[in-house]
C-alpha cells in the first residue's frame, strides 16, 4: 500500500545535496506534500475528516503568518501550554495512525474523526449529533472488563455507531446480537460494507446489522441490553433516547447495562446525573481509564445497571 511523504526522506535529500542548513525549507516542502496527501484522501472518501486536516491546517497557518509565528505564540502563552499543546497532538497522530493500521489489519474503513455538517441524515437532529469518533481497541476492552458479570446472550446496542468500529470490537465477545444505531447514511453504508469484510480468528458473535435510525426514534429490543453511548449528540437528544430506554425496560423488566463515555464537551458531567436522576439505575464503581496510546483522547466514563428487580 502506497505510503505518504516521509520528512526523512526530505531531511536526507537536503544534507546529501549540500542544503543541510535549510530545515525550514526541507519541512516546507514536505508540509506541502502532506497537504497534497490530505487532499487526495478526502476527495477520495467525500467525508470531512477532520484527522486528515492538521497537516493543511499548519500549513496554511505557516503560510499566512509567516515561520517565526509559532514562537511568537510560544512565547504569548508560555513554554508549558505550548509543550501541552505540541503533545496533544503528537498523541492525536499517533492514535491516528495506530487506528488505520488496526483497520488495515482487518481490511475495513474505522478510523477518522467525520464531521456531519455534509452527510445525509434521517430525522431533524443533525445540528446535536457530535462528529463520528470511535472508541479504540484497548478503551473498550478496558471498559468490558468494568461490567461486573458475564453479559453472554445480552444484546448490543451502540447508540451513535458512525463507521462500526465499536461494533466490530463488540463482535469479539459473547454477545448474543450487536446493533449499530446512527442516523448518517453516508456511515451506515461504510459500517455495513466493514461487517461483511471484517475478519478476526477471536470474533464471537456474528449477528452485527446496523439500523438507519434517529436515535431518538428507535426502539430498543425486549432482550438483556448493553447500551453503549460514546458521546454521540446533545442533551436534550440524550434525555430522550434515555426515557425511551426506561419505558422499554418498564414494560418488560430485564438486565440491561449503560456505558457511557466522554473526552470532549464535558458530556459525562451532565449524562451521569441525567441516568442517576432517572430513578432506575445504579451506578458500578469503576477504575479510572488508564491514558492508553491508540486513544486519541482518555476517555471519561461510567456504567450503570438496571434495577430489574424493582
Amino acid at each position: 500500500m502506497a505510503t505518504g511523504p516521509d520528512i526523512r526522506s526530505f531531511v536526507g535529500q537536503g544534507i546529501l545535496n549540500g542544503r543541510g542548513a535549510d530545515i525550514p525549507g526541507m519541512f516546507i516542502g514536505w508540509a506541502r506534500c502532506m497537504v497534497s496527501l490530505e487532499t487526495r484522501r478526502a476527495d477520495r472518501d467525500r467525508l470531512e475528516d477532520r484527522s486528515f486536516g492538521r497537516f493543511g491546517r499548519a500549513w496554511s497557518f505557516i503560510r499566512h503568518r509567516g515561520l517565526l509565528e509559532p514562537v511568537r505564540l510560544v512565547r504569548r502563552h508560555g513554554i508549558g501550554a505550548s509543550v501541552g499543546f505540541v503533545l496533544r497532538n503528537v498523541r492525536y497522530i499517533i492514535a491516528d495512525g495506530l487506528a488505520r493500521k488496526w483497520d488495515r489489519r482487518h481490511d475495513v474503513d474505522t478510523a477518522g474523526s467525520i464531521q456531519l455538517a455534509a452527510l445525509d441524515v434521517v430525522g431533524p437532529h443533525r445540528s446535536k449529533g457530535n462528529e463520528a469518533v470511535c472508541t479504540s481497541p484497548k478503551t473498550f476492552d478496558f471498559i468490558m472488563k468494568s461490567l461486573p458479570r458475564d453479559i453472554e446472550g445480552h444484546t448490543f446496542i451502540d447508540i451513535g455507531s458512525g463507521k462500526s468500529r465499536t461494533l466490530l470490537l463488540a463482535s469479539r465477545y459473547p454477545f448474543a446480537e450487536i446493533i449499530g444505531v446512527e442516523f448518517a447514511r453516508e456511515l451506515v453504508e461504510i459500517a455495513r460494507s466493514n461487517i461483511e469484510r471484517f475478519s478476526d480468528p477471536s470474533q464471537k458473535c456474528r449477528a452485527l446489522s446496523v439500523v438507519e435510525a434517529d436515535a431518538a426514534a428507535y426502539e430498543f429490543p425486549d432482550a438483556p441490553l448493553v447500551v453503549y453511548f460514546y458521546n454521540p449528540f446533545s442533551k436534550d437528544v440524550f434525555d430522550i433516547v434515555l426515557k425511551n430506554l426506561v419505558s422499554s425496560l418498564e414494560r418488560h423488566r430485564r438486565d440491561c447495562f449503560i456505558v457511557y463515555g466522554s473526552s470532549s464537551h464535558r458530556a459525562i458531567d451532565w449524562a451521569r446525573p441525567a441516568i442517576r436522576e432517572a430513578g432506575v439505575f445504579i451506578e458500578l464503581p469503576v477504575p479510572p481509564m488508564p491514558g492508553f496510546l491508540d486513544a486519541i483522547r482518555t476517555i471519561d466514563y461510567a456504567v450503570f445497571q438496571f434495577r430489574a428487580a424493582a
